[in-house]
């Protein structure tokens, strides 16, 4: 081999050597890139699915508001509706042999102010108390809160206090609480 093939052969081997080194030099850079977008990618991926659970939670939150409402507005009673279950109340009452005392209805309202700007989905209610006083065996009174329970969708318990009667030693008297739930100015 002569002295101009021996350069030649030089020449090509570092410019292959040079082109093998540039080649993986510039796949690892690549592989670097492909790396930093596919984590970047799985980042996006994930916060995109944490914005889809909490889309999914606002609209669960939204149902769950849409349920309540119609149920409140479900348990809305009118005046005539209110005496007419204050009626059934002193009948349960009597045909059960139990003194029913101390009948008030709390005119005022109960629920606490709302804010005013929310929206169209504010519901014109209003709560008030109905109170009154039991007298009789206690199984009796017992069965009577049971069975209004049961039966009226119109007055709901808030609070209910037993006490033995002084003036008849098998007797309780029971204070009672019920909430009733109006339209504004019904």
């Amino acid at each position: 081999m002569n002295m101009k093939q021996k350069t030649r052969y030089f020449i090509f081997l570092i410019l292959t050597a040079a082109l093998i080194y540039a080649y993986v030099w510039d796949d690892i850079r690549v592989r670097d890139e492909v790396k930093e977008i596919q984590e970047s990618l799985s980042t996006i991926d994930e916060q995109l699915k944490s914005g889809a659970k909490i889309m999914n939670e606002m609209n669960e939150i939204r149902q769950n508001f849409i349920e309540n409402k119609n149920m409140l507005i479900s348990y809305q009673i009118s005046g005539s509706e209110l005496l007419n279950e204050i009626e059934r109340i002193s009948d349960l009452a009597n045909s059960m042999d139990i003194d029913i005392k101390n009948l008030e209805i709390d005119p005022r309202n109960t629920f606490p102010a709302l804010n005013q700007t929310m929206g169209k989905d504010q519901i014109e209610l209003e709560r008030n108390s109905l109170n009154f006083q039991l007298s009789g065996n206690f199984l009796d009174v017992g069965n009577f809160i049971e069975i209004l329970e049961e039966n009226s969708s119109q007055v709901k318990l808030q609070h209910c206090s037993i006490n033995l009667d002084s003036l008849d030693p098998r007797g309780v008297v029971a204070k009672l609480e019920y909430l009733t739930y109006g339209g504004a100015g019904q």
